[in-house]
């Protein structure tokens, strides 16, 4: 089959390399429109406990589904002043239901009466503008509130979801841009290193560019009927580079070798689409059921990653297989022209005396190299994980600033609290004496659960100690005030006394009406430690599960519950997307490989070379080293879908180089029958090529490690430290070392499955 695809593409190389090139100018187009198509965020789902609830609170509540936060702060002025007052006044007079229809409320210090809307030290508020539309229409309106907030002499900043998401999608942007910059010129450099020739080196960009730029092009496509993330374009974008270019250095590779053994032109397409070609279309079958093990998680941000991931492989694998070949076939010989470096030695000699040497002691080298990798890999003992959230992006965005003036000069927990929606079947109101007990007994089980700082509700109030004395508290605000009556607040308990005044009133009033709806309760409990910490996700995993007073139904929502219903769905599905992956892997290197041993070989030293990459990652962005290197500060744990991220990237990435490797061992193999002969061919047939793949790689993970976005930040770095551990280490040591100690056992296939397993030759 792939033998007869290279004579068609030889055949057809002038048509094949003109579709290409009208793809690749449609591409660039599309590319150019595709950041304003992706969404931020996709960390939720409608089916998760949280989003039942946060629907449920917007039924009965009247709760808006997005919030934009407004952040005003001043070096000098008084939040609680007039003269600072008056210019937030000022600021927010064009923000309203007519300039924005879906505008459900504006809540500021003034308005609530809450304290908490007043920083620590005084010099800080905010404003909470809650709409009826999702956050990514939120997100496309804020250009126009940010032309609406009228200039005073207060330093504002837009934050939240919707300015987070923003925000993302504008750094993402200049993100590819900076990669592509560090990246594309080092990788020719490396490949003119390899190669010697400017022609040569060009053709592996030429291929990784077109097929990067193709895929974004169908991404766009894609987001016309599907949501996907912002996030998966910088994903995308780094796995299409890295395996973009190392196939098509694959193909120019062996094109040369069969050029230099005397085949002609024609011929020599053919057998490099043969064997090189089968190697890559296998390397892509890899790498895309790793990405693909990501679209099982029901995340819209996982699934986006899984989706790009492999559209972008798909898109390589068919440059590589028609594109490359058909550009060789065109070149010929004139692929050697433009020489910047002399001519190499014999092929293969220094790899062939690597492997003599590796197999005169192949226990001492098996033992030394799995003590390195395990080095590299023991910071995964203590990983810790997060749901960054703002944090992940860099200090000089606008959403960011914001976001760390709530953080380190308001109560961030109170800001953030957890919702637990009680409600009851009849439709009956919570002031009703019988749900005002119910009610009563539940807020005290709450208050009394650990890790709770404070719980606000209508019957979690100051010196209200009893269901009575709830009542009559209740019975004294709607009570008519009339002149000359006494006290409103005459005779009701402790701290009670006085409450009753005209601004008390109204906020009682605004409390009932926030919290409170036929049928219906919230309870506002605010956590100890931050909203999205380990901490505070127990305390909401802990209220959903425990039992409710008789007669009420129990939803919990807020940002707590929503971190760890992502984290709890991810790292549930984790284990089932890792048996997929490691099941299809080497099901797909039996067909390729005709051996039992081998398959179950690679996917074991695979999964050493990414406890490497996971280990790097630890050390680096959790526990805080090389932060000036690389542009960050540690948070003290990595996002949570890192580790998942990396495994379906990283597993298929480096498979790659397992399966050319073993592939040319494969094909001495079946010529001579010699273990030792096969294993000494391969590599020095492939140990240069290998290594120079690597260092593609290494150079395009590397290059993202210099982007703003912590995320791409850590997925660069991973995958960089994972194949440079993969191919210095574990391919060039671990591998031969490992196959000499098994000898003919290596190729072992029982005959039973050798006559049922359909031949590829």
């Amino acid at each position: 089959m792939f033998a007869a695809l290279g004579r068609f593409v030889h055949k057809r190389r002038s048509v094949i390399v003109l579709a290409w090139a009208v793809a690749f100018v449609a591409g660039l187009v599309a590319t150019s429109h595709l950041p304003g198509e992706l969404k931020g965020g996709g960390f939720t789902n409608p089916a998760t406990p949280s989003q039942r609830a946060q629907k449920a609170m917007q039924e009965r509540l009247g709760f808006g589904p997005a919030q934009l936060t407004i952040v005003f702060a001043s070096p000098d002025l008084d939040a609680r002043g007039p003269a600072f007052q008056a210019q937030i006044e000022a600021a927010l007079a064009g923000i309203d239901r007519e300039a924005f229809p879906q505008l459900l409320t504006v809540r500021t210090a003034a308005s609530t009466g809450d304290a908490g809307f007043i920083s620590a030290d005084r010099h800080a508020t905010f404003a909470v503008l809650s709409f009826d539309a999702s956050t990514e229409q939120v997100q496309r309106m804020i250009p126009a509130v940010r032309a609406r907030l009228a200039p005073t002499n207060l330093t504002t900043y837009l934050t939240g979801d919707p300015a987070v998401y923003a925000d993302l999608e504008k750094i993402s942007a200049e993100d590819l841009r900076t990669a592509e910059t560090y990246a594309l010129p080092i990788a020719v450099i490396v490949l003119v290193l390899v190669f010697g020739t400017l022609v040569a080196a060009a053709l592996p960009v030429i291929g990784g560019g077109m097929a990067v730029t193709v895929s974004l092009g169908l991404f766009w496509v894609l987001a016309q009927i599907l949501d996907l993330s912002v996030f998966a374009m910088n994903v995308a974008t780094l796995i299409g580079l890295a395996v973009g270019i190392d196939y098509s250095l694959f193909m120019v590779g062996r094109f040369r070798e069969e050029l230099g053994a005397g085949r002609t032109v024609a011929q020599a397409v053919e057998t490099t689409v043969e064997y090189a070609g089968r190697s890559i279309f296998f390397s892509g079958v890899t790498v895309m059921v790793g990405l693909l093990g990501l679209v099982a998680i029901p995340f819209m941000s996982m699934q986006s990653v899984g989706l790009g991931g492999a559209l972008v492989v798909i898109v390589s694998v068919l440059a590589a297989l028609t594109l490359l070949p058909a550009l060789l076939g065109m070149l010929g010989p004139r692929v050697d022209r433009l020489r910047i470096i002399g001519r190499a030695g014999k092929q293969g000699a220094f790899w062939g005396r690597w492997s003599d040497a590796v197999m005169r002691h192949p226990v001492p080298v098996l033992i030394g190299t799995l003590i390195v990798v395990l080095l590299f890999a023991w910071p995964v003992l203590h990983i810790e994980r997060e749901i960054a959230g703002a944090t992940a992006l860099p200090q000089r965005s606008e959403s960011r600033q914001g976001y760390d003036i709530l953080r380190s000069r308001f109560d961030l927990a109170a800001l953030s609290p957890i919702y637990v929606l009680a409600t009851w079947a009849g439709g009956t109101g919570a002031l009703e004496p019988a749900n005002l007990r119910r009610l009563f007994e539940y807020g005290v089980r709450l208050r009394a659960m650990s890790g709770v700082a404070r719980v606000t509700s209508i019957v979690n109030l100051p010196g209200v100690e009893t269901p009575a004395a709830a009542g009559r508290l209740w019975r004294a605000v709607q009570r008519p005030v009339r002149t000359g009556q006494p006290s409103a607040g005459a005779g009701l308990p402790g701290l009670l006394q006085g409450l009753l005044g005209a601004q008390q009133r109204e906020a009682a009033l605004r409390l009932r009406a926030l919290t409170t709806a036929p049928g219906t309760a919230l309870f506002l409990v605010v956590p100890k430690d931050d909203p999205s910490s380990v901490g505070a996700q127990d305390l909401a995993r802990r209220i959903y599960h425990a039992p409710p007073t008789e007669g009420m139904t129990v939803l919990v929502g807020g940002t707590s519950m929503s971190v760890y219903d992502f984290v709890h769905a991810l790292y549930q599905r984790f284990p089932w997307v890792i048996l997929f992956v490691v099941c299809v892997t080497a099901l797909v290197l039996l067909l390729l490989l005709r051996s039992v041993v081998l398959p179950v070989k690679a996917v074991a030293m695979n999964v050493l070379s990414l406890l490497a990459g996971y280990g790097a990652v630890v050390w680096i962005f959790q526990d805080g080293h090389l932060e000036g290197l690389f542009g960050f500060h540690s948070s003290g744990a990595i996002e949570a879908e890192l580790p998942v991220i990396l495994f379906c990237t990283v597993f298929g990435v480096s498979m790659d180089y397992e399966v050319f490797l073993l592939s040319r061992m494969r094909e001495a193999w079946d010529e001579t029958g010699d273990n030792l002969q096969a294993v000494r061919f391969g590599l020095a047939r492939t140990g240069r090529i290998v290594t120079s793949a690597a260092l593609i790689i290494v150079v395009v993970g590397g290059s993202f490690a210099f982007t703003s976005l912590l995320v791409t930040k850590a997925i660069g770095v991973g995958l960089a430290v994972a194949v440079a551990v993969d191919a210095s280490v574990v391919r060039i040591l671990m591998v031969p070392a490992f196959m000499r100690l098994l000898g003919r056992w290596n190729w072992w296939l029982p005959g039973w499955l050798d006559r049922r397993l359909p031949r590829i030759e």
